[in-house]
């Protein structure tokens, strides 16, 4: 494994909480330290709403390794699944490892040490799953949001695939949505601003579908009850940050 960049790491602790930092005062991941394989944080569990979409992958593409919260849970609770993860830094890594408790790779959790744009130009049309969280040292807002990047992030995906992105709420949220939007020919959906300021942003590859509400409902109680994670708005929330009231297409 070779080292392809420095990254400042240290960690801090409250209320039960750990977070990563990359040398700043920013959280870049954090988990509970009583559960640790579960998400902790509300931005995380936002992009796993990808599960009212696509419940069954077996190749899951992860851009971004932080506190290696998404790396664990989808090792978790898609053990059938391969979960690759693309991360820059060994000193990234190290830090998951030692203080977040990210498991060595084995046949259902591999870890890639490049730049992820450069990685995307050799991943086609394999993932169901791409879930992309890449912020650097400076936090001011992810590494790549510009439309070249996120056509990347479309080739990288199966047709019929999901995507979940973190990006910056407020003015910046505008920006982003429009390129992953262009990206994947409209085919999104947002999800509302985290207490942190983060937003999440979901895309399919290929052929939109349409989902009646109340089967959107029921899927996302048993996510809830399978996952632990609270899910009881977030369809509500869908219809109301995309102005669906009938019924959810993506």
């Amino acid at each position: 494994m070779a080292k392809t960049r420095r990254t400042p790491v240290n960690f801090s602790e409250a209320d039960g909480f750990r977070y990563l930092h990359f040398g700043s005062e920013w959280i870049q991941g954090g988990m509970r330290i009583s559960r640790p394989f579960n998400l902790s944080l509300e931005y995380q569990q936002f992009m796993m709403a990808i599960l009212l979409f696509e419940s069954n992958p077996t190749d899951i593409l992860q851009l971004g390794l932080g506190a290696g919260g998404l790396a664990k849970f989808t090792r978790k609770y898609f053990p059938q699944a391969k979960t690759k993860v693309v991360e820059i830094s060994e000193d990234v890594y190290m830090a998951a490892r030692m203080w977040f408790r990210l498991p060595l790779d084995d046949q259902s959790l591999e870890v890639v040490f490049s730049d992820c744009k450069q990685y995307l130009h050799q991943a086609k049309d394999s993932a169901d799953w791409l879930l992309v969280d890449i912020y650097d040292a400076t936090a001011w807002g992810p590494v790549y949001d510009d439309v070249g990047f996120y056509r990347l992030c479309r080739n990288s995906l199966r047709d019929g695939g999901v995507s979940s992105y973190n990006v910056f709420g407020g003015e910046d949220f505008t920006q982003s949505l429009g390129n992953i939007s262009q990206a994947f020919d409209g085919k999104v959906l947002v999800m509302p601003e985290v207490a942190e300021g983060n937003r999440i942003i979901l895309a399919r590859k290929g052929r939109s579908k349409c989902y009646e509400v109340e089967d959107l409902k029921k899927r996302a109680a048993e996510i809830q009850k399978q996952y632990k994670i609270p899910t009881k708005r977030w369809v509500s929330m869908l219809q109301e940050e995309n102005h669906m009231p009938d019924e959810i297409i993506f």
